[in-house]
């Protein structure tokens, strides 16, 4: 596993460097172990911009902007497509990085809810205005088993995710050529059970207004940590 995520790395990093992209790093439940491994690779300043470990919820919203609404159990919580995608959002906001990925999930051994399994995991994937989410389950595993599985999902997933953003370049260049309007996404609609969501993000207003939005997040109780 140690060998496979280590190459997985590496094929990360070897694409974002014939982009020419920066990348950036949110971490719950893997507490930075994905950041770890993209500065393993010799020359990672060149690439890898900024990592954040924001363990429980108070430093979600107060280091990446992550809505207090997102952590309510009726509607998602803190092991969340919903979580996870404003988390790479915020990352890559506040790092100015071309590409951030996020994971939040459950470790174990504790942590489980009815709803929710240990060896659960959600990445999510952002660049410009495009994002990628999945869950998967991997079981009760060994925690440090988990983790660095949750890893390596988080690489392929960004493989993936690089994969489609070509394809998506290569016909917004054959519908330019042809003058046809671009296609959007409504995501407005998403339903949170989903394995997978996919679409575009509408990014508001300057940095100062973000900034704002993320001085107003209201940090008061929400204490509770990924296990």
């Amino acid at each position: 596993m140690v060998e496979e995520t280590a190459g997985l790395a590496s094929r990360v990093t070897r694409r974002l460097r014939k982009r020419g992209w920066t990348v950036s790093t949110a971490e719950s439940c893997t507490g930075g172990l994905l950041a770890s491994l993209i500065t393993d690779i010799s020359g990672a300043s060149e690439w890898f911009k900024q990592g954040w470990v924001v363990y429980c919820n108070e430093s979600k919203m107060r280091e990446l902007g992550v809505e207090k609404t997102a952590f309510d159990e009726g509607e998602a919580g803190a092991v969340s497509h919903e979580v996870a995608v404003q988390m790479a959002r915020g990352a890559r906001y506040q790092s100015d990085s071309d590409m951030a990925i996020s994971i939040t999930g459950i470790a174990g051994p504790g942590g489980a809810t009815p709803e929710k399994e240990v060896g659960r995991v959600h990445v999510a994937v952002v660049t410009g205005d495009y994002f990628l989410v999945r869950r998967m389950d991997f079981g009760e595993n060994d925690r440090l088993d988990n983790k660095r599985s949750f890893v390596a999902f988080a690489f392929r997933l960004v493989l993936e995710a690089l994969d489609r953003v070509a394809e998506t370049e290569a016909k917004a260049s054959k519908a330019s050529s042809s003058e046809a309007e671009p296609s959007s996404i409504d995501t407005s609609e998403l339903d949170p059970s989903d394995k997978e969501w996919e679409g575009s993000m509408s990014w508001q207003g300057s940095k100062k207004t973000v900034a704002e939005e993320i001085s107003k997040v209201d940090l008061a109780s929400l204490t509770d940590w990924d296990e």
